[in-house]
């Protein structure tokens, strides 16, 4: 049995997949299978899957379509202790895993280990931006009370021990159609599971790449992804018997304030309109619960919240032309 399964969904990405294969071929930790499940890939993929051999590479089929049903698909067939999510764009550095567990045999009670994470764009890939995985150096309900809203690291910056991927914490595969539906993946595990930082930064995210589902230029199509992600998580307290906090509705509210600025930055006023509407409720259920205490949400409170957003835009307009001088 091996120590860590990598599962990689397939779907159309015959550019990048033979380099993402060669990233866990190259890891110095040996002690992996990989499991490249494909999605319906018409471009050649999965053909380009197929020349690489090696006896840890195990080449699936999905028998449904979306990355979340791959995911999970893969999961039921993983046989490893550890779980590592790996998209067909994506990279690791050599060392990658071997970091990983060496993090995780020095926290046993750890679920999940995390790492920061390289984002990199197929223009220039030799520039990297590297990103920090959210709630280090803070208490574990702050993650949790982000992670409702924001997507808190890259898919493959964490290792999650597979005991802890129960079908209840399956990839929601609802949520397939949608963006960021890793937002609701990560949140319902953050409900149950312990976190062990890690310094390592082996992940390497390649952005704006064909098919890449995280298209802040379709302002439409990245409210309904919040929308449809959000409520799952809302729900997914209400399953248990509880509510979000007034940080989490804090969250929610900055995640909508978040759309609402990118659809005015594209000129889509009905979309602006909308996510502000949303903003708004979670801004209020926020305050129903105490939760403005901070001048910044009490700004918020007394100038409305378009005011208010208008205002740190200018403000923040007027920075980078006096930075620019």
């Amino acid at each position: 049995m091996p120590t860590v399964s990598v599962i990689t969904p397939l779907y159309n990405k015959a550019a990048y997949i033979a380099d993402t294969i060669q990233s866990i071929l190259s890891q110095t930790y040996s002690d992996w299978e990989m499991l490249v499940v494909d999605n319906g890939s018409t471009d050649g993929s999965w053909e380009k899957a197929q020349q690489i051999q090696d006896s840890r590479i195990r080449l699936l089929h999905s028998p449904k379509r979306g990355p979340g049903t791959a995911r999970n698909y893969g999961l039921i067939n993983s046989q490893g202790e550890w779980i590592q999510f790996l998209d067909a764009d994506d990279l690791l550095e050599p060392d990658h895993l071997e970091q990983q567990i060496k993090v995780a045999r020095q926290n046993p009670k750890a679920d999940i280990i995390v790492g920061y994470w390289q984002e990199f764009t197929e223009q220039n890939p030799a520039q990297r931006f590297l990103k920090n995985p959210s709630g280090l150096g803070k208490s574990p309900q702050a993650l949790r009370d982000s992670a409702i809203a924001f997507a808190p690291w890259a898919v493959h910056a964490a290792l999650i021990r597979r005991s802890a991927l129960t079908e209840e914490y399956f990839w929601s595969e609802e949520l397939d159609s949608f963006l960021s539906e890793d937002t609701a993946f990560w949140f319902c595990l953050l409900t149950k599971c312990s976190v062990a930082f890690s310094n390592n930064r082996g992940a390497l995210y390649r952005k704006q790449t064909p098919l890449c589902r995280d298209d802040y230029h379709n302002p439409a199509k990245w409210l309904e992804g919040m929308k449809a992600v959000t409520s799952y998580n809302v729900n997914f307290l209400k399953s248990r018997g509880e509510r979000p906090s007034a940080r989490q509705c804090e969250m929610l509210m900055r995640c909508f304030l978040s759309a609402a600025r990118i659809a005015r930055s594209r000129r889509d006023f009905s979309t602006e309109r909308e996510a502000f509407a949303r903003a708004e409720k979670w801004f209020s259920e926020c305050a129903k619960l105490g939760g403005i205490n901070t001048l910044s949400l009490r700004l918020r409170g007394i100038l409305g919240l378009r005011l208010s957003q208008r205002l740190i835009s200018l403000h923040s307009s007027l920075g980078n032309i006096s930075a620019s001088r």
